[in-house]
């Protein structure tokens, strides 16, 4: 068996000075047990070439071709059994640097460097068993890929293409049964980073920012961090600068994020953070410097954002005991703001619609107050404006409580509480210009069945309305042309 390696060895070696063109090459193959198959091709116009194959194992199989690689560099090790590995470096790859490593039995690696890859560096680490993975580079200008699986069962795919600044790293450590895939076409000065852990979760990460010819600093950037077992994130960025952070932990969590339209040095940013079960968060933007931040805890939350214009803002809390509530915002304009909170309860349903320029629901940005808050449960709120500068508080505290504010027009300020009690229903509805109403319901100790209606129309009005005790029951109704 040694006699048959060294003489292995000894053909490699010629046969990588035998094909013309190449200097300074060098192949080394070591290889125990039997079953071993081992190729190294070095050829045509290479410059620096090296390439190591090391397998300990039974039945292993490397594959080395190098081309017309520069600066290239090659290594691979394997130890166990039926592990396969194959390194392509083509074309004009410079500074090229490839290099698997296996432990476990019946890995697959699988890297390819194509055509002038730059500072291009690529490396695949598996430890543990029946793990998958694939780095393609193509024309990769400073790309650089590492893939590091060390449990078992684990796939992972980097394909890198017309990439220029692209970086891409996955790690999926402890658990077993992950899959990640990271696609960046053209992307310029993409980045991208999965780590999992846990138990078969998934990462999909895809940044297509097109190739326009942006400097490093350009920023587009997807980080994914999954504990856990079934969580499910999938990452979808088009144009430049847009920036993605999802954390997730727990069970069955899904996370989907759509960024696009973004010019350079504009782009969206939004974080995406989840524990619990089964919570859900579908995340959109469209246009420019839009800002998403979530944080969800509890089972069966929901959170559906989807942002069109710029300079919108849109933040969700659901914490502490909170399940099965669900949060829907959408903001259509520029310069809109919403904020929504759900804590200490379950069924709670929150519904912001903005539509116009300068709309808020606070708090932050401008301030004045919660925006939009229940607590306990059985809760409902909703809060639909259209128009310029409307401004929405909203807060449906404690059980049963029903709040709806809708405004329409221009220069619309409502503010709207419960605060205590309980089986309250506030109603405010304002439509044209200049309205103002106030609502403000106590219901301390004891509770009560306080009902509270506010409709305005036309412009100029005015409306405080403040009900305390029980059993209460306002309305307040100013029609056109009123005072």
């Amino acid at each position: 068996m040694f006699k048959r390696t060294i003489i292995a060895s000894a053909v490699l070696l010629a046969t990588s000075t035998a094909w013309a063109a190449s200097t300074g090459n060098q192949a080394t193959v070591n290889q125990a047990q039997s079953g071993n198959t081992a190729t190294i091709n070095q050829v045509v116009g290479s410059v620096d070439n090296k390439a190591n194959i090391d397998q300990a194992g039974n039945d292993n199989t490397a594959v080395t071709t190098q081309k017309n690689t520069g600066q290239s560099d090659a290594d691979t090790r394997q130890v166990g059994d039926r592990n396969r590995g194959y390194i392509l470096q083509q074309g004009d790859t410079n500074l090229s640097k490839a290099s698997i490593d296996t432990k476990g039995n019946d890995n697959f690696a699988d890297v390819i460097q194509q055509f002038e890859n730059g500072g291009a560096v690529a490396g695949v680490v598996q430890d543990g068993e029946s793990n998958d993975a694939k780095i393609k580079q193509d024309n990769g200008d400073g790309a650089d890929s590492m893939i590091t699986q060390i449990s078992d069962g684990n796939q992972a795919v980097i394909n890198n293409q017309i990439s220029d600044f692209a970086r891409a790293s996955v790690q999926q450590l402890e658990g077993g049964a992950h899959k990640a895939d990271v696609t960046q076409t053209a992307a310029d000065g993409a980045n991208a980073e999965v780590v999992q852990r846990g138990e078969s979760n998934i990462t999909k990460v895809l940044q297509a920012t097109g190739n326009y010819d942006y400097a490093p600093a350009e920023g587009t950037s997807a980080v994914v961090t999954q504990s856990g077992s079934l969580n499910n994130a999938d990452v979808t960025q088009y144009d430049s600068a847009n920036v993605a952070t999802v954390e997730q932990s727990g069970t069955g969590g899904k996370v989907v994020t759509l960024q696009q339209g973004s010019d350079a040095g504009e782009g969206n940013h939004l974080l995406a953070k989840q524990s619990g079960s089964s919570e859900f968060a579908e995340l959109k933007q469209d246009g420019n410097r839009n800002r998403i931040e979530t944080d969800q805890q509890g089972t069966g939350n929901d959170a559906l954002i989807n942002q069109t214009g710029d300079d919108n803002k849109a933040v969700v809390n659901q914490l502490a005991s909170s399940t099965d509530g669900a949060v829907t915002i959408e903001q259509v304009g520029n310069d809109n703001y919403a904020n929504a909170v759900q804590q200490a309860g379950s069924g709670n349903t929150i519904d912001i619609d903005q539509n116009g320029t300068g709309n808020q629901v606070a708090s932050a940005r401008d301030g004045e107050g919660k925006g939009a808050w229940t607590w306990g449960s059985d809760n409902e709120l909703v809060v639909a404006q259209k128009g310029t500068d409307n401004w929405a508080y909203a807060d449906a505290s404690h059980s049963e409580s029903v709040v709806k504010v809708s405004q329409d027009g221009e220069l619309n300020n409502a503010k709207v509480e419960s605060y205590l009690g309980s089986e309250n229903k506030l109603t405010v509805t304002q439509n044209g210009a200049e309205h103002e109403a106030n609502v403000y319901v106590n219901a301390g100790v004891g509770g009560g069945r306080n009902t509270v209606d506010v409709v305005q129309n036309e412009s100029f009005n005015t409306a405080n309305v403040t009900v305390l005790g029980s059993d209460n029951r306002a309305y307040v109704y100013q029609g056109s042309g009123s005072n």
